[in-house]
């Protein structure tokens, strides 16, 4: 959205006069440090919008600096452009875009700490940077009687100028994680709406809407129209995503920005010319008509508007709450994160961390998905689960956390979720003590003293080479393991199922060569008292499947 300069009233501008080009000639150009607001403008803000975002969630999770070390890495870069950028004594391409990409990194990390960390509420953060940005600007129209872009250069008006985008990429988040997060409206739907915004905002542009007005309006809608776009394009299929990933995302945007940005700086299209400059301030004096009074009413609708729907859309999911909470289930059925939970505690133990990870990301989604019908259900027991899930969302993501430490945070989820779902921890408990009646004390005494968060979920009575014993299914933190136990409660055996990347290449080199073409479809590693480690391998044979079992120094034990 291209809109006139307000008059520059301080000082004559500095010029530059450019060597005659190809496609310009010999042109004067104001020192400006901002670049001329064209579709390119917009094209990288976007762009940049969402870049931000996903470089903030890649440090904060994937690299596990975690949301205040993000924080201090993002303030020193953004510290030093800044610097940079307010040296300048021009408009210089790439130090003013980086710069706006670093400010919507530390302006999403503001809304972020805010609510993860302080727990603020998204409309009291909306309330707070709205505020904010209009102190902003109060003070910026005050001392300089413009807030025109097109007029920053002077050190005084770019401070104002960073501080004003700063609050906007704050209050776009804000605002938009409010949308399409807490009221469940989701971001395809958010983007939908924030785009229809600004176009009803440039149609009332082209109407003699106050162009000042106009561009602040849609400077801060693109933040949450670029978050809807990088979450529609990262998100899977099956979340109604493109499924390109967040990595192929930032990768794709980044080479975009880049491309546009070498394009301007070596076309010089989006120069602020002197000529231009002095017409087009010129004509935005005779057509604004009472600017003062369009703020008013244009801020005023849209207070009203989003007031209005915030209102029927707490009071719809009040309703959905009230429906679907309970005593027993504070936040409604919880089975689906019980089994994501499930997933990851195989896939951690299995030393599957691209797995774990996998479901992670299901995790993340699902309970965003759930965060507007669950949270009214129950704030303090939502945030109770939240912080839970934040912690395995770390762990699972972090590169330098042990397989202990994830699984230690997703016990500490399972049991939040067990103490919120009493009534399937009840059933489970019912259908264990039926399943585990014939077993007896010794043997149950020794599963708890040997496995001591382990659920007993099956107990059988057997005879096994001339001797009686019993096998005993167990579910420790999600992986299923069959214990075989003696009468007076000594363990005989233990089996678990691995990944086949889990057995050792002793075995592996031993079940090629005596099975020359065969291809395991499922291993087990068993612990035999007294005996040692052995491996069982399953795969697929005429007439029916085989199972090989190899000691752990590769030697053949047996096949059924």
């Amino acid at each position: 959205m291209k809109y006139a300069a307000d008059a520059m009233t301080d000082a004559a501008p500095q010029t530059e006069t450019n060597a005659p080009g190809p496609a310009h000639g010999s042109r004067e150009y104001l020192a400006s440090k901002v670049p001329q607001v064209t579709v390119f403008f917009w094209i990288i803000k976007i762009l940049c919008t969402t870049v931000g975002e996903t470089a903030s969630d890649f440090l904060n999770i994937r690299m596990g600096f975690g949301l205040h070390g993000t924080s201090i890495a993002a303030g020193i870069a953004l510290a030093i452009t800044l610097f940079f950028q307010i040296w300048t004594k021009k408009y210089v391409p790439g130090v003013y875009w980086l710069t706006v990409v670093l400010i919507s990194v530390f302006g999403t990390l503001i809304t972020d700490i805010l609510t993860d960390s302080l727990r603020f509420p998204l409309e009291a953060s909306t309330v707070i940077f709205s505020v904010a940005l209009g102190l902003t600007f109060a003070a910026w129209y005050a001392k300089e009687r413009t807030l025109s872009i097109h007029s920053v250069f002077t050190a005084r008006r770019e401070a104002f100028y960073w501080l004003a985008i700063l609050f906007t990429f704050a209050l776009g988040t804000a605002t938009g994680d409010l949308v399409a997060e807490k009221l469940g409206v989701g971001y395809l739907a958010t983007g939908l709406l924030v785009l229809a915004i600004i176009a009803a905002t440039g149609i009332g542009w082209r109407l003699r809407l106050d162009p000042v007005l106009a561009f602040w309006i849609a400077y801060i809608l693109t933040r949450p129209l670029g978050a809807s776009l990088g979450d529609y394009l990262s998100q899977p299929r099956s979340d109604g995503g493109l499924g390109l990933g967040p990595t192929t995302t930032s990768v794709a945007f980044l080479s975009a920005i880049l491309a546009v940005v070498v394009y301007l700086g070596v076309s010089r299209r989006d120069l602020i010319p002197k000529e231009k400059a002095a017409d087009e301030d010129a004509a935005d004096q005779k057509t604004r008509i009472h600017p003062m009074a369009q703020t008013a009413v244009v801020v005023g609708l849209l207070v009203v508007g989003g007031g209005a729907g915030y209102y029927l859309r707490s009071n719809q999911l009040a309703k959905q709450a009230a429906a679907s909470a309970s005593p027993d289930q504070p936040l409604g059925d919880l089975s689906l994160f019980k089994g994501l939970v499930k997933d990851m505690q195989a896939a951690v133990r299995a030393g599957d961390l691209a797995g774990a990870r996998a479901k992670a990301d299901d995790l993340e989604t699902a309970w965003d998905n759930g965060q507007a019908r669950l949270q009214p259900m129950n704030p303090d027991k939502w945030t109770t689960m939240d912080n839970a899930c934040d912690d395995v969302l770390t762990s699972i993501r972090s590169s330098k956390a042990s397989d202990a430490t994830r699984l230690s945070a997703l016990d500490a989820l399972m049991k939040v979720i067990d103490a919120l779902d009493h009534k399937a921890a009840a059933a489970a408990s019912a259908s264990a003590a039926a399943a585990t009646g014939g077993c007896p004390d010794a043997v149950r005494q020794s599963i708890a003293k040997s496995y001591p968060s382990a659920t007993i979920a099956k107990c059988k009575a057997e005879h096994e080479d001339g001797h009686d014993q019993f096998e005993v299914k167990l579910d420790t933190s999600g992986e299923k393991m069959e214990v075989d136990v003696a009468p007076d409660g000594k363990i005989l055996q233990t089996e678990v199922v691995v990944a086949l990347d889990q057995v050792p290449g002793t075995v592996m080199t031993a079940f090629a060569a005596k099975y020359p073409g065969a291809k395991p479809t499922k291993a087990e590693r068993q612990v035999r008292t007294g005996k040692g480690s052995f491996y069982e391998l399953a795969f697929a044979a005429e007439p029916k499947r085989k199972e090989a079992t190899f000691a752990e120094d590769g030697s053949f034990v047996e096949e059924e």
